[in-house]
């Protein structure tokens, strides 16, 4: 165990609990801190937990989509910390992360805070990967509950006077898992008074997903009159179209609305001495998912070049993240307690992508499921997965017609 960052008199009856530190509250870091408070319940408390994370709400991301078409709320999705965390001895530090200094074991805040910690998490997640396009400001992300309300009031501005016969043009750049589910869900909204347009730089829609993922993506997108178009080179986004080429010639798609979903980077360390990284800038990790020189220091999820199966990287994914959290929690849980630790494992459950209002394909274990079946799957395999037994219950009542 490294040594206390607190100090403690000679009179202390026990020496202070050691503080962990998880900076990022995503699926890596707030499931984290409510596994290790599990184990906090069956001994004596153990640990001093504060949870680093500027913004007040969690955001349960594969669900966003469902905000655009009324079939969820948004507290549904983003209950805040305080609802979350409340209830157990985590305190929530509602603030950014300047410096990470992993040799003096302390962290600096933006509001000029220091904490010292005896173990630190680190889950930053990832970030939509910079654009290089010409004009790509024009274009909106989709990542968080902000970006869900931003494009919400662009479509309230258009919805009033778009007609079959003057549609809103929507384009979607990527044809991945959120560019599919974000065209499927937009398309049932706005029904005839919509056109969207999918464009994509690779051959295949979903590459990294199965068949039968695809061609179910497939026949959703062409049941919706979306059209995809592959092996596309974007050229320049300008506020009313985009311009790409494609087969060789170029072309002028109108656009009313641009939301850019193509791929996530790694977030930057947040220090000066920054950790052993992969080339994808991943920080390397050990198989117990703590930094190959400070073993007090854990990290996991889309920062973390995660172990896979057949000596493959974990996917930078909220499953694999979620798998991890445990893992961690049991790790620090036995670092103090000098047990064993345990290596992180990733096992792949299959992938579930909503491909509409109510519609959906979970393929996985050797089943595919799609249409309604398949969002009734997609809907309680993820309600499963919310924080904490207090939302689901809340969820679930909400299903029911009781309350909120």
């Amino acid at each position: 165990m490294p040594a206390s960052s607190s100090s403690s008199s000679p009179t202390e009856p026990h020496p202070p609990q050691p503080h962990v530190c998880i900076v990022g509250g995503g699926f890596g870091g707030l499931y984290c801190a409510l596994a290790l408070q599990r184990y906090q319940r069956r001994t004596a408390p153990t640990f001093r937990i504060t949870l680093i994370e500027p913004r007040d709400r969690f955001l349960f991301t594969p669900l966003l989509y469902e905000v655009l078409t009324d079939e969820l709320k948004p507290w549904e999705i983003a209950p805040s910390y305080r609802d979350l965390i409340g209830p157990y001895p985590i305190d929530h530090c509602q603030d950014w992360v300047e410096q990470i200094d992993i040799h003096h074991q302390h962290i600096t805040l933006r509001q000029g805070e220091t904490l010292a910690y005896d173990y630190l998490v680190v889950a930053t997640g990832s970030r939509l990967k910079p654009p290089a396009t010409e004009g790509s400001h024009h274009a909106m992300p989709f990542t968080t509950l902000e970006d869900a309300w931003t494009l919400e009031k662009r479509l309230a501005e258009l919805e009033p006077t778009a007609t079959e016969a003057n549609p809103i043009h929507i384009v979607v750049t990527g044809a991945g898992p959120s560019g599919v589910e974000l065209a499927c869900k937009l398309a049932d909204r706005l029904g005839r008074q919509g056109h969207i347009t999918v464009l994509d730089r690779r051959a295949v829609i979903l590459r990294s997903h199965s068949l039968a993922i695809q061609r179910a993506a497939s026949r959703a997108m062409a049941k919706r009159g979306i059209e995809v178009f592959t092996d596309v080179a974007l050229e320049v986004v300008k506020a009313n179209q985009v311009v790409y080429q494609h087969d060789g010639r170029t072309h002028h798609c109108p656009a009313d609305i641009v939301v850019w979903t193509v791929g996530t980077i790694p977030q930057p360390w947040l220090g000066m001495e920054i950790p052993k990284q992969s080339p994808l800038a991943q920080c390397l990790v050990k198989p117990t998912l703590q930094l190959l020189d400070y073993e007090n220091v854990f990290v996991l999820g889309d920062l973390a070049e995660m172990p896979g199966p057949n000596k493959s990287r974990a996917p930078m994914t909220a499953q694999a993240a979620y798998q991890a959290a445990p893992v961690v929690a049991h790790n620090l849980w036995a670092s103090v307690h000098h047990r064993s630790l345990r290596p992180f494992h990733y096992h792949h459950l299959g992938n579930m992508l909503t491909l509409g209002k109510g519609e959906a394909v979970v393929h996985g274990l050797g089943l595919c499921l799609t249409g309604r079946l398949g969002a009734i799957a997609r809907r309680w395999g993820y309600w499963l997965r919310l924080p904490t037994i207090h939302h689901r219950w809340r969820v679930f009542k909400h299903w029911l017609g009781f309350g909120k």
